[in-house]
């Protein structure tokens, strides 16, 4: 062979080699794409749901490609598939299914989440219907035969009680030739966080875990829980806005690891900020090197509860059924194996009554040890005595709020409902259950919730101001004009009540400050605005 020919069969075998390099590259690149995006999995069961609704309601299956449970071939079927029995299912294209997914029905897979979700507070939303908050909806801004102002409102974050039209005989109206069940409409849709549900579950996952992507940085954002945490009343996501770790998150939402599959642990996955989640839910390493697993109990890191009228601190009861009851801590706490009545809220007869429960008492845990479980979080990022010096200062303002503004308050209204001025029926009837109500459960939770998430601004202005503001000028003169109403001696003595609270220590800024105090005010005036 010449030394030509050698030369082109030497160009031959390295074209040839580049060629099957090539060749296994392209394959090997086509390998990792197919592994990185598989594309949805559908099973058999759900195929015809898919093909279908890809021309009904086309986005629906587009957000559900693009989920985890597409991935893992979790189908429509697998959801919503029913038992003939149940309440709310009718047989569709030959299968029986329901338009209702319960927390129930993801225990399927999800039990953990479920048992833990089923005793926490975010599951007893509903219970509102039983509460003032809903009194004011029903009645204050509704007709007796419009309550729309609950149904649109109140009930979208709190849950509702899922209803069905029924029949006079009592028996649920169904329609057309699948004979589907008629939901009636003031229930219906609903995604509220404590819905109570037709197969006896309280609450609804996609009220965080949106429907049907079920993005996991969807539930891990600030904003998800600002659906209902936000407002005059509760105000929790405009204090995170205000608040260091709010603005932290919004400057770094890219290096937050919101998309990461499975578990989302602060101190390994992202370090940034933390959300709500991350305070309440989520995993946290500890400075030690602990791993705190993440639970679907938002509550068992709360130590003050700042809803009620007092803040008290929390112990928390647990029975061996795996019921739990906040304890306050002016409350005796029982003993491990004591049997105890609780009560418990249930629907009967698509009614929301009270029921008392016997139960044997497992464990308490208190509230300082709820306590640590939220200074793990904090101490991720801060040292003891930073997250030690916080709740100094939180524990004193809720502590100030009490002394000062809630308790001599709740005694005022208190002593005229046993004077006979206040009717324990008639809720709003005069101006100072109006006020009151506006002292605790808005202006009196601003200020300690603000507190509680580092927002300045709630806490002061929007908070402690507007308390100190409405006590003065119109809480007090509020119960003497009730008191009035009542009859001259009533009148006179709720104005000596009123004096003789006045007089006290903390009130008597009221006649006017210390001259030298005035005298600084007057000069600082004169130093910064030359008046």
């Amino acid at each position: 062979m010449t030394l030509t020919a050698k030369r082109y069969v030497v160009a031959a075998l390295s074209f040839l080699f580049l060629l099957s390099l090539l060749v296994v590259a392209y394959h090997e690149s086509r390998m990792a794409r197919e592994e990185e995006d598989p594309g949805p999995v559908v099973k058999q069961s759900s195929e015809a749901c898919v093909s279908c609704h890809r021309k009904d309601s086309p986005a629906l299956v587009m957000e559900w490609e693009e989920s985890r449970h597409a991935e893992l071939g979790v189908g429509c079927f697998d959801c919503h598939a029913a038992n003939s029995n149940d309440e709310d299912a009718w047989k569709h294209e030959g299968v029986w299914v329901s338009a209702l997914v319960t927390p129930k029905d993801c225990a399927t897979c999800h039990v953990r989440e479920f048992e833990q979700f089923s005793v926490s507070h975010h599951a007893r939303a509903g219970e509102i219907l039983a509460s003032l908050d809903n009194v004011l909806a029903e009645k204050a801004a509704g007709l007796p035969d419009n309550i729309a102002d609950a149904v649109n409102g109140c009930w979208q974050c709190h849950g509702s009680i899922v209803r069905f039209e029924r029949d006079e005989s009592g028996a649920i109206v169904r329609t057309g030739k699948e004979n589907k069940p008629v939901i009636a409409a003031d229930t219906w849709p609903n995604s509220g966080m404590g819905r109570l549900n037709p197969d006896g579950s309280k609450g609804s996952c996609h009220a965080c875990h949106s429907r049907h992507a079920f993005q996991a940085k969807l539930s891990r954002s600030p904003e998800n829980c600002g659906k209902c945490h936000m407002g005059p009343d509760h105000p929790q996501i405009e204090i995170y806005n205000e608040s260091k770790h709010g603005i932290a998150f919004y400057a770094n939402r890219d290096r937050m690891a919101l998309d990461k599959d499975g578990d989302w642990v602060l101190g390994r996955d992202y370090s940034a900020a933390p959300t709500c989640a991350t305070c309440h839910i989520s995993s946290y390493m500890t400075p030690q090197g602990v791993y705190e697993a993440n639970s679907h109990d938002v509550g068992e890191r709360i130590s003050w509860t700042l809803r009620p009228v007092i803040s008290t601190k929390q112990n928390l009861v647990i029975f061996a059924d795996g019921f739990r009851e906040d304890y306050p801590d002016t409350r005796a706490l029982p003993d491990s194996g004591e049997v105890v009545d609780t009560i418990e809220k249930v629907v009967e007869n698509e009614q929301l009554v009270s029921k008392t429960v016997p139960r044997v008492v497992e464990e308490i845990v208190t509230w300082q040890e709820r306590r640590e479980k939220m200074k793990g979080a904090c101490l991720n990022c801060h040292n003891d005595t930073y997250v030690d010096n916080f709740y100094k200062q939180f524990d004193d303002l809720v502590v100030l709020y009490n002394e000062k503004f809630a308790r001599p308050a709740k005694q005022m209204m208190d002593e005229l409902k046993a004077d006979g001025v206040l009717k324990p029926d008639a809720p709003f009837e005069h101006k100072v259950q109006w006020v009151f109500w506006e002292l605790w459960h808005h202006e009196g939770r601003r200020a300690r919730h603000g507190a509680s998430m580092m927002g300045p601004d709630y806490t002061h202005w929007h908070g402690m101001y507007e308390v100190a503001k409405h006590y003065y000028t119109e809480f007090l003169p509020a119960a003497i004009e009730a008191a009035a109403n009542k009859s001259e001696a009533m009148e006179h003595k709720y104005r000596t009540k009123v004096a003789a609270l006045l007089a006290k220590e903390e009130h008597a800024w009221m006649k006017g400050l210390d001259p030298k105090e005035a005298e600084a005010l007057r000069a600082m005036y004169r130093g910064r605005y030359n008046q």
